[in-house]
């Protein structure tokens, strides 16, 4: 066959599969002004060294300026799928500069459709935090704010009922925390997650039934930052359940509650296993120029080991936290391509540890609010 007559085939499938393919870019960037109050999750009053310190100095507030931007890109062929995502977010904190941070998440999807309903599922994923700090949140193990996570996950779309998507996908993940002071702290995990979601009409509008549920290990590494010695190892499984009915009310207005189960359990030192449990609700509303999205839930978390303890001595029960967790986001266009944005977001938790001379397993409360201007290119 004669170079030309390769040359015209090819270019005459390049031309076939390309007019079976297409693209599409979106492009939007943000910016709001805000105020954050207790931005490290800072209990009201600790002792260290027998000197009180109290919330004027241990909690850190300030106005901030956050800017974000959301490149997303999606090219399809034929059976074939691909989607990108990088989402860049700083925040500026104006009284303390030197708390700001920064983050960037990339992640890429691709998936492969057998049939309208049945699909072979890939995504990659890259977050990096940066960020200094120690979080309020650390039980056992030192808990720097910065990280790198890197993580894949692969699995496999089909429906098991008529009007269902089920998804059944195993997923790594690998998190290497900064190293803070002279200690260092990395994990790997890996594990399986099920999602079913059933849907059905009532009046023309679409309900939703769902169910999703994840069994994980987690394998920590301490170190010793200075000389890279292993010093301590970590081997927790978590299992989380997830059940939730969404309940449309009109084309533009849906509610959807969920419960949630979580725990955690330590087969290393038998000591940090917890059941985490209760409610929440989702709320959305959406027309041709408003959205709005809240989201309100109520968790408790009950350690099966640790003891809570009083300032002068252990109380007679196990730790036990109370989250009252509230988020909501509103935007309304202005113009064909802008948006002015509003977010608030509120975590107050509660314990039944109230020992002044610990940091750790404390009471906190984290709040912010900020309004701000969206660009949609």
């Amino acid at each position: 066959m004669k170079i030309r007559n390769i040359i015209s085939i090819v270019l005459v499938m390049l031309l076939y599969s390309f007019s079976f393919s297409q693209s599409k870019n979106t492009f939007k960037i943000g910016t709001q002004a805000g105020y954050e109050y207790n931005y490290f999750k800072s209990p009201n009053e600790v002792r260290v060294e027998g000197n009180v310190l109290v919330k004027e100095d241990l909690i850190s507030s300030s106005f901030y300026q956050d800017i974000e931007a959301h490149y997303k890109y999606r090219y399809k062929q034929r059976k074939n799928r691909f989607r990108l995502s990088i989402n860049p977010f700083s925040r500026i904190f104006y009284e303390n500069v030197d708390d700001s941070y920064w983050s960037l998440n990339a992640v890429a999807k691709y998936d492969y459709k057998f049939t309208r309903k049945t699909a072979f599922l890939a995504e990659a994923r890259l977050k990096r935090m940066n960020r200094e700090g120690l979080g309020g949140n650390q039980d056992v193990l030192i808990n720097p704010l910065g990280y790198t996570n890197y993580g894949a996950t692969l699995g496999f779309k089909f429906p098991l009922f008529n009007e269902n998507e089920t998804t059944f996908e195993g997923f790594y993940n690998f998190k290497d925390f900064d190293a803070f002071g002279i200690r260092d702290l990395q994990f790997d995990e890996y594990g399986v997650q099920l999602s079913s979601v059933q849907s059905f009409d009532i009046n023309r509008l679409e309900h939703k039934l769902g169910v999703s549920a994840l069994v994980k290990k987690r394998m920590y590494d301490t170190f010793n930052a200075s000389e890279i010695d292993t010093n301590g190892e970590r081997d927790w499984d978590y299992i989380k359940a997830n059940l939730f009915y969404e309940l449309p009310f009109s084309e533009h207005f849906k509610i959807k509650p969920n419960i949630l189960y979580y725990a955690r359990i330590d087969n290393s030192a038998g000591r940090s296993g917890f059941k985490q449990f209760g409610p929440g609700l989702n709320m959305a509303y959406k027309n041709r120029g408003t959205k709005i999205r809240t989201s309100f839930s109520y968790i408790t978390r009950k350690y099966d080991v640790i003891e809570a303890r009083n300032t002068e001595e252990r109380i007679g029960e196990n730790l036990k936290y109370k989250y009252a967790n509230v988020q909501a986001n509103f935007s309304q266009k202005i113009a064909n391509d802008f948006s002015i944005t509003t977010t608030l977001y509120s975590r107050i938790r509660s314990t039944n540890y109230t020992d002044i001379d610990a940091r750790s397993f404390r009471n906190y409360r984290n709040q912010y609010a900020g309004v701000g201007i969206l660009w949609e290119l």
